[in-house]
């Protein structure tokens, strides 16, 4: 139980109530992953955000060093606080992705994070010297499509509390495999309408002094 002191109460409440698009299991397999060391290092965008990029590591016990790992540890600063994401890059059809996962807060008490469920969610991701452009599926506009019956992809609607059942008050969150998952992604991967513009991020790197 005291490791779930770290599982993310900040974050998950992003989870409930973010416009991600969200999902059970990781938008990526193991052999999709790839890793880019000019990803590293500290990056600020407009709003001035920090992202400080650092390589991952499995945790091997409490007195043993962590071992490196293919993917990304993401420390995220605004005026509000600070959260940790577990990151992994993927490439598909020649586009990178990354697949962000809930890291170390400290959540409160035992109580608090035995209710909480940890997901996935995905952004597509542009690179170029000294800049990174970080883009969200858009969870509004995948309810619009599941409206409209233009796509079938395994899912749950959860019922924002208090809402009525009929209302339009609710998330969704993806339940189908990483391969469908990423037939999703692709399909709609140059879809300017697939992205949210409240949550698309330009970095440009920090440069040391």
């Amino acid at each position: 139980m005291k490791a779930k002191n770290f599982l993310l109460a900040g974050m998950m409440l992003l989870f409930i109530t973010s416009c991600f698009v969200k999902s059970l299991h990781p938008f990526y397999n193991e052999s999709d992953l790839i890793f880019k060391k000019e990803l590293l290092g500290t990056w600020t965008s407009k709003d001035s955000s920090v992202w400080k990029i650092e390589q991952g590591s499995k945790f091997n016990g409490l007195l043993k060093p962590g071992t490196p790992e293919n993917g990304y540890q993401i420390t995220y600063t605004d005026k509000k606080g600070v959260s940790k994401f577990s990151v992994h890059l993927f490439q598909l059809n020649n586009r990178f992705f990354l697949d962000f996962y809930p890291g170390e807060v400290d959540a409160g008490t035992d109580l608090m994070t035995s209710h909480l469920v940890a997901g996935h969610t995905v952004a597509r991701v542009d690179l170029a010297p000294g800049k990174v452009v970080i883009q969200w599926y858009n969870e509004s506009w995948l309810i619009g499509l599941f409206r409209h019956n233009r796509i079938r992809i395994a899912h749950e609607k959860i019922p924002v509390e208090g809402s009525n059942p009929d209302d339009d008050n609710f998330q969704v969150v993806l339940t189908a495999s990483t391969d469908d998952l990423q037939k999703f992604i692709i399909k709609y991967s140059d879809d300017p309408e697939a992205f949210s513009k409240d949550f698309t991020f330009v970095l440009n790197k920090t440069v040391s002094r």
